[in-house]
């Protein structure tokens, strides 16, 4: 209307204004509720900044005699338009009014008055005015990708979560999957053996409701979408277009994921889930010599899908195994659970090339100890903590070899204690000394009687 008036159409009417002829009834303004507004604030959906906001925008809305939030029609069903009282006049609302929209199905709210993830009074109101009228949808999924989260601004009041979590929140993160989430060492015979027409879950939600680390009774947000292009790795196909979500605590900002084996399925990084019957199965392959290269490539010709490469495969294995909860019950027929030697076959897949000027020495007073559980323990954080990184640089739970922390394994029913011995830096040789450092102690009479015993003379006469 603005071009058409600056081109001398004065009389010219949009098809906006034109339909509003044909319009038999009126939209009803909603009185919002200051009980529903403190429920939203005790549920952390805003803070109480915001909140204030909201009370003197209504309280502005009173004076000026103006409808605060009223929802009109919207074209697509899966969206809700709330039509907002703004006292301010500018390109976004020259008519004293904003319109905020709803996407229901990408849960994702849009303000013409900044962009898609930075929050605004004018959201604040339209979600005050839904969750009063229509809660219901409050109960749906939240949709956020990680790529679009890592690459936006985020504004104090902003309370999305940033997955996958850094810092502190990723090393609570990873210790309550290593504690909580143990697979059995024994799996049910309904989830370990393969079945081609086995039916996988699309969508993969965390069980947990209330957070686990605050006190008293915490009730954990709604789903959080990480991703809807997840795929399950089986024996027989690759099932893609899986949905994967995390919850997180808006107390203390913990994370919590789908880590669940109840189903059949064993989640790596959100973004690539092994059926447990697949895991077993290169368990089993590597247990007769078979490389994980070796493995995939197999299930590719077979099954005649495109897996990931052999390096993910492998680290989603380890993965696994770092959560299962072997038993170990080590015991010799002659000679019980202790015998006095043990024998262990090389494993030449299970070595890596590493120069010794790489490793730095021991501590002087380093006596070969070394904390069995403590090293493994943090070996199986390393393999956990590979499923929130992209690569095992930015791994914090990364562990670097040393002379004075790396152990064997020995099962707790062969070993005495925790304590096992490390003797590997015995092994370094010390720097050889400079030849004209070095003292001859060989006299002259016995250098000619070694030379005259080489030539086989006879010394006496």
């Amino acid at each position: 209307m603005d071009v058409a008036h600056r081109s001398g159409l004065s009389n010219y009417l949009c098809q906006h204004i034109r339909s509003a002829t044909y319009a038999t009834s009126t939209a009803k303004a909603e009185s919002l509720s200051l009980n529903v507004l403190n429920e939203m604030v005790t549920s952390k959906w805003f803070g109480q900044g915001a909140k204030m906001d909201c009370l003197k925008r209504q309280q502005l809305a009173f004076i000026n005699s103006a409808p605060l939030s009223v929802e009109t029609i919207c074209v697509s069903e899966t969206k809700k338009c709330i039509s907002l009282y703004e006292p301010t006049v500018s390109h976004h609302s020259q008519v004293g009014r904003v319109t905020v929209v709803y996407d229901t199905k990408m849960n994702r709210w849009s303000c013409p008055c900044t962009n898609l993830r930075r929050s605004c009074i004018h959201s604040y109101i339209a979600k005050w005015h839904l969750f009063q009228t229509q809660r219901s949808i409050f109960r749906t999924v939240r949709s956020t990708e990680e790529v679009v989260i890592e690459n936006v601004h985020r504004s104090d009041e902003d309370s999305s979560p940033i997955y996958p979590p850094r810092g502190a929140v990723l090393q609570k993160m990873v210790s309550y999957i290593k504690n909580k989430k143990k697979i059995l060492s024994i799996l049910p015979e309904n989830v370990r053996h393969p079945v081609p027409d086995r039916e996988y879950p699309r969508r993969l939600v965390p069980d947990e409701t209330l957070c686990q680390k605050c006190v008293g009774t915490v009730p954990l947000s709604d789903p959080v979408l990480i991703t809807k292009k997840a795929k399950i790795l089986t024996n027989w196909c690759v099932i893609e277009e899986v949905a994967t979500y995390c919850k997180y605590c808006p107390q203390c900002g913990m994370c919590y994921r789908y880590q669940e084996w109840k189903n059949g399925v064993h989640n790596f990084d959100d973004r690539t889930i092994m059926s447990l019957p697949l895991c077993l199965t290169l368990r089993n392959l590597l247990q007769v010599h078979t490389a994980i290269s070796r493995a995939v490539e197999y299930l590719q010709l077979t099954t005649g899908a495109k897996f990931p490469n052999s390096d993910k495969v492998l680290h989603a294995y380890l993965h696994f195994e770092a959560l299962t909860d072997h038993e170990y019950n080590y015991s010799c027929v002659s000679c019980g659970d202790h015998p006095p030697v043990v024998i262990m076959d090389l494993h030449r897949k299970g070595a890596f090339h590493l120069a010794v000027s790489d490793i730095e020495k021991p501590p002087e007073n380093f006596k070969g100890e070394v904390d069995i559980d403590h090293f493994w323990e943090t070996v199986s954080s390393e393999m956990i903590g590979r499923g929130f990184v992209r690569s095992a640089r930015d791994n914090p739970f990364k562990v670097t070899p040393t002379y004075q922390f790396w152990a064997p394994w020995i099962g707790k029913n062969t070993r005495q204690s925790n304590l096992v011995l490390n003797t590997e830096f015995e092994k370094v040789n010390s720097p050889k000394a400079k030849l004209e450092d070095a003292e001859l102690a060989v006299t002259e009479d016995h250098l000619i009687e070694e030379l005259f015993k080489q030539r086989g003379y006879c010394t006496e006469n």
